[in-house]
Protein backbone atom coordinates (compact mmCIF):
# COMPACT_ATOMS: atom_id res chain seq x y z
CA UNK A 1 0.00 0.00 0.00
CA UNK A 2 1.37 3.43 -1.00
CA UNK A 3 2.28 5.88 1.75
CA UNK A 4 2.69 9.63 1.39
CA UNK A 5 4.64 11.99 3.63
CA UNK A 6 4.63 15.77 3.59
CA UNK A 7 6.96 18.25 5.27
CA UNK A 8 6.66 22.02 5.47
CA UNK A 9 9.29 24.36 4.05
CA UNK A 10 9.89 28.04 4.52
CA UNK A 11 10.78 30.29 1.62
CA UNK A 12 11.17 34.04 1.48
CA UNK A 13 9.14 34.32 -1.72
CA UNK A 14 6.63 31.89 -3.14
CA UNK A 15 7.91 29.17 -5.43
CA UNK A 16 5.84 29.47 -8.61
CA UNK A 17 6.92 26.05 -9.86
CA UNK A 18 7.29 22.38 -9.03
CA UNK A 19 10.81 21.06 -8.34
CA UNK A 20 11.52 17.36 -8.77
CA UNK A 21 14.60 15.81 -7.09
CA UNK A 22 16.12 12.40 -7.76
CA UNK A 23 19.40 10.53 -7.34
CA UNK A 24 19.58 9.81 -3.62
CA UNK A 25 17.86 7.24 -1.40
CA UNK A 26 14.38 8.22 -2.62
CA UNK A 27 12.94 10.98 -4.82
CA UNK A 28 11.02 13.99 -3.56
CA UNK A 29 9.20 16.95 -5.02
CA UNK A 30 8.70 20.49 -3.75
CA UNK A 31 5.45 22.21 -4.61
CA UNK A 32 3.42 25.18 -3.36
CA UNK A 33 0.92 24.17 -0.72
CA UNK A 34 -1.72 25.32 1.72
CA UNK A 35 -0.19 24.67 5.12
CA UNK A 36 -2.28 23.57 8.02
CA UNK A 37 -5.64 22.58 6.48
CA UNK A 38 -7.36 25.99 6.29
CA UNK A 39 -10.97 25.79 7.46
CA UNK A 40 -12.15 28.93 9.22
CA UNK A 41 -9.23 30.79 7.64
CA UNK A 42 -9.95 29.70 4.06
CA UNK A 43 -9.41 32.42 1.47
CA UNK A 44 -11.24 32.82 -1.81
CA UNK A 45 -8.04 33.61 -3.69
CA UNK A 46 -4.36 32.81 -3.14
CA UNK A 47 -1.21 34.22 -4.71
CA UNK A 48 1.50 31.72 -5.61
CA UNK A 49 4.05 34.38 -4.70
CA UNK A 50 2.72 34.35 -1.13
CA UNK A 51 2.28 30.61 -0.66
CA UNK A 52 4.77 28.50 1.23
CA UNK A 53 5.99 25.17 -0.10
CA UNK A 54 6.05 21.56 0.98
CA UNK A 55 8.19 18.49 0.38
CA UNK A 56 6.26 15.46 -0.85
CA UNK A 57 7.61 11.93 -0.42
CA UNK A 58 5.82 8.83 -1.69
CA UNK A 59 6.56 5.13 -1.31
CA UNK A 60 4.52 2.83 -3.53
CA UNK A 61 5.08 -0.02 -1.06
CA UNK A 62 5.49 0.29 2.68
CA UNK A 63 8.52 -2.02 2.65
CA UNK A 64 10.40 0.62 0.62
CA UNK A 65 10.30 3.07 3.53
CA UNK A 66 13.78 3.37 5.15
CA UNK A 67 14.19 1.05 8.12
CA UNK A 68 13.69 2.82 11.43
CA UNK A 69 13.15 2.06 15.11
CA UNK A 70 10.97 5.08 15.83
CA UNK A 71 9.01 7.80 14.07
CA UNK A 72 11.64 10.30 15.18
CA UNK A 73 14.40 8.25 13.55
CA UNK A 74 12.42 8.14 10.30
CA UNK A 75 11.79 11.89 10.44
CA UNK A 76 15.50 12.53 10.93
CA UNK A 77 16.29 10.36 7.89
CA UNK A 78 13.73 12.23 5.81
CA UNK A 79 15.14 15.55 7.02
CA UNK A 80 18.68 14.54 6.08
CA UNK A 81 17.74 13.48 2.54
CA UNK A 82 15.64 16.64 2.10
CA UNK A 83 18.56 18.81 3.24
CA UNK A 84 20.89 17.14 0.75
CA UNK A 85 18.44 17.86 -2.07
CA UNK A 86 17.80 21.42 -0.89
CA UNK A 87 21.53 22.08 -0.81
CA UNK A 88 21.69 21.21 -4.51
CA UNK A 89 18.81 23.60 -5.07
CA UNK A 90 20.53 26.34 -3.06
CA UNK A 91 23.68 25.95 -5.15
CA UNK A 92 21.61 26.84 -8.22
CA UNK A 93 19.50 29.49 -6.47
CA UNK A 94 21.58 30.89 -3.58
CA UNK A 95 19.38 33.97 -3.28
CA UNK A 96 16.29 31.92 -2.45
CA UNK A 97 15.71 31.19 1.24
CA UNK A 98 14.26 27.70 0.96
CA UNK A 99 14.80 25.46 3.97
CA UNK A 100 13.12 22.66 5.91
CA UNK A 101 14.51 24.06 9.18
CA UNK A 102 11.28 25.32 10.72
CA UNK A 103 10.04 25.27 14.28
CA UNK A 104 6.28 25.75 13.94
CA UNK A 105 4.24 22.62 13.39
CA UNK A 106 2.16 23.16 10.26
CA UNK A 107 0.17 19.98 9.78
CA UNK A 108 -2.54 17.99 11.44
CA UNK A 109 -1.21 15.50 13.95
CA UNK A 110 -3.28 12.47 14.91
CA UNK A 111 -3.53 13.19 18.64
CA UNK A 112 -7.16 12.06 18.74
CA UNK A 113 -10.11 11.13 16.59
CA UNK A 114 -13.07 13.16 17.82
CA UNK A 115 -11.62 16.63 17.28
CA UNK A 116 -9.06 17.15 14.52
CA UNK A 117 -6.74 20.10 13.98
CA UNK A 118 -7.22 22.67 11.21
CA UNK A 119 -5.88 26.18 10.57
CA UNK A 120 -2.40 25.07 11.67
CA UNK A 121 -4.05 23.39 14.71
CA UNK A 122 -5.70 26.60 15.90
CA UNK A 123 -9.13 25.14 15.12
CA UNK A 124 -10.33 21.80 16.49
CA UNK A 125 -13.24 20.52 14.40
CA UNK A 126 -15.63 17.76 15.45
CA UNK A 127 -15.15 14.70 13.24
CA UNK A 128 -17.76 11.91 13.13
CA UNK A 129 -17.96 9.52 10.19
CA UNK A 130 -21.73 9.29 9.97
CA UNK A 131 -21.60 7.28 6.74
CA UNK A 132 -19.25 4.48 7.81
CA UNK A 133 -18.94 4.37 11.60
CA UNK A 134 -21.60 1.98 12.99
CA UNK A 135 -21.00 3.25 16.52
CA UNK A 136 -22.63 6.57 15.62
CA UNK A 137 -26.36 6.12 16.16
CA UNK A 138 -27.58 9.64 15.42
CA UNK A 139 -26.31 13.15 14.70
CA UNK A 140 -28.75 16.02 14.35
CA UNK A 141 -29.48 19.69 14.91
CA UNK A 142 -32.08 22.17 13.69
CA UNK A 143 -30.36 22.55 10.29
CA UNK A 144 -29.62 18.88 9.57
CA UNK A 145 -32.13 16.79 11.54
CA UNK A 146 -30.90 13.24 10.73
CA UNK A 147 -27.62 11.40 10.53
CA UNK A 148 -28.09 10.85 6.78
CA UNK A 149 -28.11 14.62 6.17
CA UNK A 150 -24.45 14.97 7.22
CA UNK A 151 -22.34 14.28 4.10
CA UNK A 152 -18.89 15.24 5.41
CA UNK A 153 -17.22 13.56 8.38
CA UNK A 154 -15.73 16.94 9.36
CA UNK A 155 -19.15 18.10 10.51
CA UNK A 156 -18.56 21.84 10.21
CA UNK A 157 -17.69 21.32 6.53
CA UNK A 158 -21.39 20.62 5.94
CA UNK A 159 -21.75 24.35 6.48
CA UNK A 160 -18.44 25.76 5.29
CA UNK A 161 -18.44 24.00 1.90
CA UNK A 162 -21.46 26.02 0.82
CA UNK A 163 -20.19 29.24 2.38
CA UNK A 164 -16.76 28.90 0.75
CA UNK A 165 -18.23 28.15 -2.69
CA UNK A 166 -20.36 31.31 -2.54
CA UNK A 167 -17.38 33.31 -1.29
CA UNK A 168 -15.01 32.01 -3.99
CA UNK A 169 -17.46 32.62 -6.83
CA UNK A 170 -18.28 36.12 -5.58
CA UNK A 171 -14.66 37.18 -5.14
CA UNK A 172 -13.58 35.61 -8.43
CA UNK A 173 -16.26 37.61 -10.28
CA UNK A 174 -14.60 40.84 -9.10
CA UNK A 175 -11.52 40.07 -11.19
CA UNK A 176 -13.48 40.76 -14.39
CA UNK A 177 -15.40 43.84 -13.26
CA UNK A 178 -14.58 47.20 -14.82
CA UNK A 179 -15.87 50.76 -14.57
CA UNK A 180 -16.21 53.47 -17.21
CA UNK A 181 -14.44 56.66 -16.20
CA UNK A 182 -14.34 60.10 -17.77
CA UNK A 183 -11.70 62.50 -16.46
CA UNK A 184 -10.01 65.77 -17.28
CA UNK A 185 -6.49 66.74 -16.33
CA UNK A 186 -6.15 63.83 -13.90
CA UNK A 187 -2.73 63.78 -12.28
CA UNK A 188 -1.95 60.23 -13.45
CA UNK A 189 -4.39 59.34 -16.25
CA UNK A 190 -4.69 62.67 -18.01
CA UNK A 191 -7.84 63.46 -19.98
CA UNK A 192 -10.26 61.12 -21.71
CA UNK A 193 -12.69 58.27 -21.34
CA UNK A 194 -11.45 54.95 -19.98
CA UNK A 195 -12.75 51.55 -19.02
CA UNK A 196 -10.67 50.52 -16.01
CA UNK A 197 -10.51 47.22 -14.10
CA UNK A 198 -11.52 47.45 -10.46
CA UNK A 199 -8.48 45.39 -9.46
CA UNK A 200 -5.21 44.42 -11.03
CA UNK A 201 -3.67 41.18 -9.79
CA UNK A 202 -0.26 39.57 -9.85
CA UNK A 203 0.33 36.62 -12.16
CA UNK A 204 -0.16 33.31 -10.42
CA UNK A 205 -3.43 33.97 -8.65
CA UNK A 206 -5.36 30.81 -7.74
CA UNK A 207 -8.83 30.17 -6.45
CA UNK A 208 -9.27 28.26 -3.20
CA UNK A 209 -10.12 25.13 -5.19
CA UNK A 210 -7.02 25.44 -7.39
CA UNK A 211 -4.82 25.94 -4.35
CA UNK A 212 -6.29 22.81 -2.75
CA UNK A 213 -5.56 20.83 -5.93
CA UNK A 214 -1.83 21.27 -5.32
CA UNK A 215 -2.07 18.46 -2.76
CA UNK A 216 -2.38 15.88 -5.59
CA UNK A 217 1.24 16.39 -6.69
CA UNK A 218 3.49 13.43 -5.79
CA UNK A 219 6.95 12.19 -6.91
CA UNK A 220 6.96 10.17 -10.15
CA UNK A 221 3.24 10.86 -10.57
CA UNK A 222 3.53 14.18 -12.38
CA UNK A 223 1.69 14.82 -15.63
CA UNK A 224 4.39 16.72 -17.54
CA UNK A 225 4.24 18.18 -21.02
CA UNK A 226 6.67 20.69 -22.51
CA UNK A 227 8.21 21.34 -19.11
CA UNK A 228 4.85 22.12 -17.51
CA UNK A 229 3.12 20.09 -14.77
CA UNK A 230 -0.64 19.73 -15.03
CA UNK A 231 -2.44 20.27 -11.74
CA UNK A 232 -5.74 18.43 -11.97
CA UNK A 233 -8.05 16.08 -10.09
CA UNK A 234 -7.92 13.74 -13.08
CA UNK A 235 -10.69 15.15 -15.22
CA UNK A 236 -11.21 18.17 -17.47
CA UNK A 237 -12.09 21.31 -15.58
CA UNK A 238 -11.83 25.07 -15.92
CA UNK A 239 -9.92 24.98 -12.64
CA UNK A 240 -7.05 22.90 -14.07
CA UNK A 241 -3.80 24.80 -14.51
CA UNK A 242 -0.08 24.22 -15.06
CA UNK A 243 3.16 25.13 -13.30
CA UNK A 244 6.74 25.05 -14.63
CA UNK A 245 8.85 22.02 -13.67
CA UNK A 246 12.49 22.17 -12.61
CA UNK A 247 14.35 18.86 -12.33
CA UNK A 248 17.46 18.42 -10.15
CA UNK A 249 19.53 15.26 -9.87
CA UNK A 250 21.79 14.88 -6.84
CA UNK A 251 24.88 12.69 -6.65
CA UNK A 252 26.38 13.46 -3.23
CA UNK A 253 25.63 13.14 0.45
CA UNK A 254 26.85 15.95 2.67
CA UNK A 255 27.73 16.26 6.36
CA UNK A 256 24.56 16.77 8.41
CA UNK A 257 26.18 19.31 10.76
CA UNK A 258 27.43 21.42 7.87
CA UNK A 259 23.97 21.37 6.29
CA UNK A 260 22.49 22.52 9.61
CA UNK A 261 24.89 25.47 9.80
CA UNK A 262 24.20 26.28 6.16
CA UNK A 263 20.42 26.19 6.41
CA UNK A 264 20.49 28.09 9.69
CA UNK A 265 22.06 30.88 7.63
CA UNK A 266 19.55 30.46 4.82
CA UNK A 267 16.67 30.76 7.28
CA UNK A 268 17.98 33.93 8.95
CA UNK A 269 16.70 37.29 7.74
CA UNK A 270 19.28 39.56 9.35
CA UNK A 271 22.46 39.69 7.21
CA UNK A 272 24.64 39.81 10.34
CA UNK A 273 23.09 36.55 11.57
CA UNK A 274 23.34 34.97 8.11
CA UNK A 275 27.04 35.85 7.92
CA UNK A 276 27.72 34.29 11.32
CA UNK A 277 26.10 30.96 10.35
CA UNK A 278 27.83 30.77 6.96
CA UNK A 279 31.10 31.58 8.74
CA UNK A 280 30.51 28.50 10.95
CA UNK A 281 30.80 26.37 7.80
CA UNK A 282 34.22 27.83 6.97
CA UNK A 283 35.31 27.55 10.61
CA UNK A 284 34.53 23.81 10.54
CA UNK A 285 37.60 23.36 8.28
CA UNK A 286 40.05 25.61 10.14
CA UNK A 287 42.11 22.68 11.41
CA UNK A 288 42.02 20.83 8.10
CA UNK A 289 42.63 23.40 5.37
CA UNK A 290 46.13 24.48 6.37
CA UNK A 291 47.23 20.84 6.60
CA UNK A 292 45.86 20.18 3.12
CA UNK A 293 47.85 23.18 1.85
CA UNK A 294 50.99 22.07 3.70
CA UNK A 295 51.12 25.32 5.68
CA UNK A 296 51.12 26.39 9.32
CA UNK A 297 48.23 28.54 10.60
CA UNK A 298 48.34 29.71 14.21
CA UNK A 299 45.83 32.57 14.13
CA UNK A 300 42.24 32.74 12.96
CA UNK A 301 43.21 35.23 10.27
CA UNK A 302 45.65 32.66 8.88
CA UNK A 303 43.15 29.83 9.23
CA UNK A 304 40.41 31.55 7.27
CA UNK A 305 42.96 32.46 4.63
CA UNK A 306 43.84 28.78 4.28
CA UNK A 307 40.18 27.76 4.00
CA UNK A 308 39.51 30.34 1.28
CA UNK A 309 42.59 29.35 -0.73
CA UNK A 310 41.85 25.64 -0.18
CA UNK A 311 38.35 25.71 -1.68
CA UNK A 312 38.59 28.63 -4.12
CA UNK A 313 40.88 28.08 -7.08
CA UNK A 314 42.76 31.13 -8.41
CA UNK A 315 40.29 33.33 -10.26
CA UNK A 316 37.21 31.65 -8.74
CA UNK A 317 36.25 34.53 -6.46
CA UNK A 318 36.89 37.13 -9.14
CA UNK A 319 34.70 35.16 -11.55
CA UNK A 320 31.98 34.92 -8.90
CA UNK A 321 32.07 38.64 -8.11
CA UNK A 322 31.96 39.50 -11.81
CA UNK A 323 28.84 37.33 -12.13
CA UNK A 324 27.04 39.69 -9.75
CA UNK A 325 25.75 43.09 -10.80
CA UNK A 326 28.04 46.08 -11.22
CA UNK A 327 26.49 47.78 -8.19
CA UNK A 328 27.83 44.98 -5.98
CA UNK A 329 31.37 45.24 -7.36
CA UNK A 330 31.34 49.01 -6.91
CA UNK A 331 30.35 48.70 -3.25
CA UNK A 332 32.95 46.16 -2.15
CA UNK A 333 35.65 48.24 -3.90
CA UNK A 334 34.90 51.08 -1.48
CA UNK A 335 35.80 51.44 2.21
CA UNK A 336 32.97 50.31 4.49
CA UNK A 337 32.27 52.63 7.42
CA UNK A 338 30.89 50.89 10.51
CA UNK A 339 28.63 52.44 13.14
CA UNK A 340 31.69 52.95 15.37
CA UNK A 341 33.13 55.04 12.49
CA UNK A 342 36.02 52.62 12.02
CA UNK A 343 36.52 51.61 8.41
CA UNK A 344 36.80 48.16 6.89
CA UNK A 345 39.18 48.52 3.99
CA UNK A 346 37.98 48.15 0.42
CA UNK A 347 38.82 45.17 -1.79
CA UNK A 348 40.22 45.84 -5.24
CA UNK A 349 39.31 42.75 -7.23
CA UNK A 350 41.73 43.65 -10.03
CA UNK A 351 44.79 43.31 -7.80
CA UNK A 352 46.66 40.00 -7.45
CA UNK A 353 46.19 37.60 -4.53
CA UNK A 354 42.46 38.29 -4.44
CA UNK A 355 41.75 35.18 -2.35
CA UNK A 356 44.04 36.54 0.38
CA UNK A 357 42.46 40.00 0.20
CA UNK A 358 38.97 38.53 0.42
CA UNK A 359 39.89 36.38 3.43
CA UNK A 360 41.29 39.48 5.21
CA UNK A 361 38.08 41.38 4.35
CA UNK A 362 35.87 38.56 5.66
CA UNK A 363 37.98 38.27 8.81
CA UNK A 364 37.60 41.99 9.49
CA UNK A 365 33.83 41.72 9.07
CA UNK A 366 33.75 38.62 11.25
CA UNK A 367 35.59 40.43 14.07
CA UNK A 368 33.24 43.42 13.78
CA UNK A 369 30.26 41.08 14.11
CA UNK A 370 31.55 38.81 16.88
CA UNK A 371 33.13 41.47 19.14
CA UNK A 372 31.04 44.17 20.76
CA UNK A 373 33.72 45.88 22.86
CA UNK A 374 33.41 49.66 22.88
CA UNK A 375 37.20 49.88 22.90
CA UNK A 376 40.10 47.43 22.80
CA UNK A 377 43.29 48.48 24.58
CA UNK A 378 41.97 52.02 24.55
CA UNK A 379 41.24 52.07 20.82
CA UNK A 380 37.83 52.13 19.18
CA UNK A 381 37.20 48.97 17.20
CA UNK A 382 35.00 48.29 14.18
CA UNK A 383 31.61 46.96 15.29
CA UNK A 384 28.60 45.79 13.28
CA UNK A 385 25.41 46.32 15.25
CA UNK A 386 22.26 44.30 14.45
CA UNK A 387 19.21 46.23 13.22
CA UNK A 388 21.37 49.20 12.23
CA UNK A 389 22.89 50.55 9.03
CA UNK A 390 25.68 48.04 9.68
CA UNK A 391 23.41 45.34 8.25
CA UNK A 392 24.23 46.78 4.80
CA UNK A 393 27.89 45.89 5.32
CA UNK A 394 27.03 42.32 6.33
CA UNK A 395 24.63 42.16 3.37
CA UNK A 396 27.55 42.81 1.02
CA UNK A 397 29.58 40.02 2.59
CA UNK A 398 26.80 37.39 2.54
CA UNK A 399 26.98 36.39 -1.16
CA UNK A 400 30.74 35.79 -0.97
CA UNK A 401 30.75 33.88 2.30
CA UNK A 402 27.73 31.84 1.14
CA UNK A 403 29.60 31.01 -2.06
CA UNK A 404 32.62 29.87 -0.03
CA UNK A 405 30.40 27.85 2.31
CA UNK A 406 28.93 26.07 -0.71
CA UNK A 407 32.42 25.30 -2.01
CA UNK A 408 33.43 23.92 1.41
CA UNK A 409 30.40 21.65 1.75
CA UNK A 410 30.62 20.52 -1.85
CA UNK A 411 34.29 19.62 -1.48
CA UNK A 412 33.57 17.67 1.70
CA UNK A 413 30.62 15.76 0.21
CA UNK A 414 30.68 12.04 -0.53
CA UNK A 415 29.81 10.96 -4.05
CA UNK A 416 26.82 8.60 -4.23
CA UNK A 417 27.87 5.19 -5.49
Amino acid sequence: MAQNFEYALTNSSGMKKVVSFDGLEFPIIIAPTLHGEPLLTSQALYYLSRMESAVRIRFEKSELIPQHKSDRELERRFEYIIDNYLFEYSKKHPQEQVTSKITDFKYWRNDGYTYLGYDENNTLALALDTLNDDSIIEVSNDDLPTKDAWNDWCLVSNYTNEYIETYVNSMQSLLKKTVKVEIKDHEELGTGKFELPLVRVDDGILTYYQARMLEVLQPHRLDVKNGQVLISRGFKSDSNFTLPLEEIRASKYFDADLLSYYFAAVREHLPISKFRCFYNVLEYFFDEAFKELGEVAKTEREQISCVVRWVASPGDIKKFINSLDGFYKKNIEADLVTSSRVKINAVNISQPNLEQRISDWLYAIRCAIVHSKKTRKGNIEARLVPYSEDEKIAYLAVPIIQHLAILCIDRDGEVQI
